[in-house]
């Protein structure tokens, strides 16, 4: 059995973040072992708490949800709602949505984002600058992070493979990038 672990900075608006996620879920249905932290990082930093992003506040959420099982699920809605479903971000059932899978009240998970849910996000982004953060979907293990820029194929054809691949570079701090067209 193959294992992939690691810590996955994302956001839930861009499409390579959203592409990562589905080849990680795709690759534990494969029978890979996935066991991967998912932290919000906004790229331009989460701004002010008053005037929050559409973006910022979707991470805030997911950052708001301390129970590990229900963040997960709260993570796997919002996505799908986003990039499936076409939902907004701006919404607020989006995020009542999400919590209502997740089995939590929306209105406890909307007065959790601008206390709970920013200050973590915030704490999460300065740790995560410290380490050589700066754009997302990144994974980061004991070595240098890694950045993982995808297109559509990659929902083509077997996970495990592309999945061992970046496996590979995580692991070889010699290789610092592959560009492909």
């Amino acid at each position: 059995m193959v294992d992939f672990t690691g810590t996955v900075y994302f956001d839930f608006e861009g499409a390579d973040s959203w592409r990562l996620f589905s080849l990680l879920t795709r690759a534990a249905a494969e029978g890979i072992r996935v066991d991967v932290d998912w932290i919000g990082f906004p790229v331009g930093g989460p701004g002010d708490r008053e005037a929050m992003t559409p973006g910022v506040r979707a991470l805030a959420a997911h950052a708001a949800v301390v129970e590990p099982v229900r963040q997960q699920v709260v993570r796997q809605a919002l996505f799908t709602l986003v990039h499936r479903q076409g939902d907004s971000l701006d919404a607020e059932l989006t995020y009542r949505a999400a919590a209502k899978v997740a089995g939590l009240d929306g209105d406890v998970l909307l007065a959790a984002i601008p206390q709970v849910g920013f200050t973590t996000l915030a704490a999460a982004h300065e740790r995560a600058v410290a380490g050589g953060i700066t754009a997302t979907p990144t994974i980061a293990r004991h070595g240098p992070p890694v950045r993982v820029v995808t297109n559509p194929a990659i929902h083509h054809g077997p996970a495990k493979p592309r999945l061992e691949l970046i496996d590979r570079m995580l692991e070889d701090d010699g290789i610092w990038e592959l560009v492909k067209p």
